[in-house]
């Protein structure tokens, strides 16, 4: 599966979500920017979207209401320790109150993984920030534990948290 996003205005975005109701896309904003979330087997509709193949995931992205991207540059050497790694970690986010979609996403064209986690609401997503299954992963992707060696990681892991447009 491939997945993109595209970044751009809310209005803007908007329209381009309205315009192709049929394709699996969802718009999530915050208040730097927008993002236009397509999900499809074949190319995306944007002309010049960041662009992903999902190693693993679950769930339903458009019952989301919020979302929660963390970013992980890994070095080439790094990669395959980090995808297994984190393929065998979705049980932290599964069962846990709030929580709809996962996505891990492998980079196409740069060395920064994205760790997509979708929520009913933003309070969810906190609610799990304060518990160990959080704790777990930030061990993932902040290089402490986990078995990953430093030296794999080619710069540090942040998150951008994202609020979904809604047709309310």
């Amino acid at each position: 599966m491939n997945f993109y996003i595209a970044y751009g205005t809310l209005d803007f975005l908007a329209k381009l979500n309205e315009k192709h109701k049929k394709e699996n896309m969802a718009a999530f904003y915050n208040s730097e920017t927008a993002i236009l979330i397509h999900e499809t087997t074949k190319k995306s509709i944007f002309a010049a979207p960041r662009k992903y193949e999902v190693l693993t995931g679950s769930g339903n992205i458009n019952d989301a209401g919020f979302a929660a991207f963390t970013y992980v540059p890994v070095t080439d050497e790094g990669k395959p320790l980090f995808e297994y790694n984190i393929t065998q970690k979705k049980a932290l986010f599964q069962n846990k109150p709030g929580f709809i979609a996962l996505r891990a996403l492998r980079p196409i064209k740069s060395d920064t993984f994205v760790i997509a986690s979708f929520w009913l609401k933003e309070s969810y997503y906190l609610d799990w920030t304060r518990s160990p299954a959080f704790e777990e992963f930030e061990q993932i992707v902040e290089k402490t534990k986990g078995g990953l060696n430093k030296t794999f990681f080619s710069g540090p892991a942040y998150t951008k948290t994202y609020h979904a447009l809604r047709d309310e």
